[in-house]
């Protein structure tokens, strides 16, 4: 295989990466990616026959025109720079593989995948990146040693017009591999040292935004069920194994408090600004019980509410302030529309202490006096919680009669009900979380209790290989609060266990997933803290090293036990000792020609003799025929590969050689 088809194959192999890059971006359309993987195909066929088919004079127009459609792409369709600069150096690409003809077409080429490297690498965060990034690199090392060798290989033999045909050894290949695994290392090592920012042009807005049910300030009843049978990934929730509880984990969202018989909505504006202290965390409320940590990886979510087991009490993460109210929800100031990493601890109580919430818009039965099921509503309270004293054992009849005497369904069957809450208490008779939550909640204030309905997401599907919880839409859950006298506001969840997903998940899918959790982790949403502690655990290790060699040595010094020196102590001891040992006794070889052997070139080729680039000094010297010039290279040899520099007399002679040759010119 000659050198033009080695070039021309790597250069198509970094043009399919360059497409597997782009078809990663969001939104940049599978149709468009296919039909321009067919089109560099088809250049590909011709480029191997030689053939072109567009006349050159017609690529500066035909790039005017690709100009003014990535314009428009960009101000008509997709609105967003990454998709149309996609889709716009996708077409360059195409249109560059049809006219590769020069070195310089081969370069552009070379540039433009880069720059869709670039561009998937702003607007992805797809675990593949990393192994086209990989790939990227060694093919880019591949392409420019081939590219060199042909520049090469032309500017010696400008009259030929073919290329001869190349056999890639071991060495060379292996030289190869070594130069892009050494090149991979460094880009991590700097990608991990490199000060981390926590803003960036590309993360103001994520493209794919999930829409999510239940968390505005206004939820009609119904809205959740569709969304329970949707498998999409809502937040992966790290927790430590240790911290993880027994039974099920409520992941808080939103609580609502008005009802008007069709839906709720969050009437209650008591919410207060909290900005983060000298520590980073925003201190949220003061709840004494059993406290775990969670590192949350929230998706873009087309809502500002951030979610937290059980009763939040602070939060830490990349927000310059966050809204919270005494219910419990928190919000940021608008939607992030993106990938946002912060950690919550909370307390896992299902009781919220807080004695000093107003009550009266908790307690408002307005809808029961106003619709004609009110009565019904009323009555059926009454005979619920016959024979029951206080607010905690009524709503315990409460819960205890809805999770026995209703059938749980995500498709309720229809009847001639009043309202939704009509129709499944006395018609259906059947429903899902957000009927039993309501029901429960209108059951609470007929008898004069205090409620509220929280939602948000119930437990999800554990990953023991990682220690986290995969939360999906089809989590999304609804309960209620009521407020008990002398201990605040107690959950109560009403949906039968039916209501509550199991999953069978494969080790495969899970391993998957671990995969996808470790990446947004450490790489996507690698911060500046994450950097800090890194380095704060190598200075740790470092003064615990250090120490031990201090105590070691006072040990020593005064006549105390054996000195302990610890593993690690023992390790640094040796390696400082090799290093400083090698400093010290390494022969030191010139690393580059000593300067009377370039003198002597200069001299000689004002002469009209000159050193050929294949001819060795050896080879040089008994071609000139000169005595001095064969003294002089005996002097490189000496100093160049014998390994030591020249004594005083062996200088001494050099200079005479050199003085007799200058003389002679």
């Amino acid at each position: 295989m000659n050198l033009n088809a080695y070039t021309l194959i790597v250069t198509y192999l970094m043009a399919g990466l360059g497409l597997a890059a782009i078809s990663l971006v969001e939104s940049i359309g599978a149709a468009f990616t296919l039909a321009m993987a067919g089109a560099a195909a088809f250049t590909l066929a011709l480029n191997l026959k030689g053939r072109r088919i567009i006349p050159g004079a017609i690529w500066n127009p035909l790039a005017a025109v690709v100009f003014a459609f990535f314009i428009a792409d960009y101000l008509a369709f997709s609105g967003s720079l990454i998709v149309a600069a996609g889709r716009f150096l996708t077409i360059l690409l195409v249109l560059k593989l049809f006219d590769l003809a020069r070195n310089r077409d081969f370069v552009i080429a070379y540039g433009i995948v880069f720059f869709q490297i670039l561009s998937a690498a702003a607007s992805t965060v797809s675990p593949i990146f990393l192994i086209i990034l990989s790939l990227f690199i060694i093919g880019a090392i591949w392409a420019m040693i081939l590219f060199n060798m042909k520049r090469d290989y032309q500017e010696a033999h400008p009259a030929e017009k073919g290329f001869p045909r190349v056999a890639f050894g071991g060495p060379f290949f292996a030289y190869v591999v070594g130069a892009s695994a050494f090149s991979i290392v460094v880009t991590f090592i700097i990608f991990f040292i490199m000060p981390r920012m926590e803003f960036g042009f590309f993360q103001r807005k994520t493209l794919n935004t999930v829409k999510v049910s239940g968390f505005s300030d206004r939820v009609d009843l119904g809205t959740i069920g569709p969304v329970k049978e949707d498998p999409t990934i809502i937040m992966r929730v790290g927790i430590n194994p240790i911290d993880k509880p027994d039974g099920l984990i409520y992941f808080r969202g939103m609580a609502l408090d008005s009802y008007d018989g069709k839906g709720w909505s969050k009437t209650l504006k008591d919410e207060i600004v909290i900005r983060r202290n000298d520590g980073g965390v925003f201190n949220l409320t003061r709840l004494e019980g059993r406290a775990i940590e969670q590192s949350i990886l929230l998706e873009p979510l087309d809502t500002d509410v951030l979610f937290a087991a059980g009763n939040p009490v602070s939060i830490e993460g990349p927000f310059q302030n966050i809204w919270f109210d005494r219910s419990g929800t928190i919000r940021l100031p608008s939607p992030p529309y993106s990938r946002i990493q912060y950690k919550a601890r909370s307390i896992l109580s299902p009781v919220r202490k807080d004695l000093s919430m107003p009550l009266l818009q908790y307690s408002d039965t307005s809808f029961l006096n106003e619709g004609p099921e009110g009565a019904r509503i009323k009555a059926l309270a009454e005979s619920v919680t016959d024979g029951a004293l206080g607010a905690r054992e009524i709503a315990q009849a409460i819960e205890a009669h809805l999770k026995s005497s209703y059938s749980y369904t995500l498709n309720p069957n229809a009847s001639a009900g009043l309202s939704p809450l009509d129709d499944f208490l006395f018609g259906s008779r059947q429903g899902y979380c957000e009927h039993y939550a309501t029901a429960m909640a209108a059951l609470l204030r007929a008898k004069g209790i205090p409620s509220r309905i929280v939602t948000g997401f119930l437990n999800g599907e554990w990953n023991g290989l990682g220690s986290y919880y995969i939360v999906r839409q089809q989590d999304a859950h609804s309960w209620v609060e009521a407020f008990i006298e002398h201990d605040g506001w107690v959950r109560f969840d009403p949906t039968p266990s039916a209501g509550v997903v199991s999953y069978s998940p494969s080790p495969v899918s899970l391993y998957m997933d671990l995969l996808r959790w470790r990446w947004n982790r450490y790489i996507i949403q690698f911060s500046f803290s994450d950097q800090r502690q890194i380095a704060m655990r190598f200075e740790g290790v470092g003064a615990g090293v250090f120490e031990n060699l201090r105590n070691a040595l006072l040990e020593k010094k005064t006549g105390g036990a054996a000195s302990k020196f610890s593993p690690v102590a023992v390790v640094v001891v040796i390696v400082v000792g090799l290093i400083v040992w090698r400093l010290f006794t390494r022969k030191k070889t010139p690393s580059r020609t000593p300067r009377f052997y370039a003198e002597m070139l200069r001299t000689l080729k004002r002469r009209g003799l000159s050193r050929k680039p294949a001819e060795t000094p050896l080879e040089f010297a008994e071609r000139t025929g000169i005595t001095e010039v064969k003294d002089i290279t005996t002097a490189l040899h000496i100093e160049r590969y014998g390994g030591r520099r020249l004594t005083e007399a062996e200088r001494g002679s050099v200079d005479a050689a050199m003085g007799r040759l200058k003389r002679s010119a």
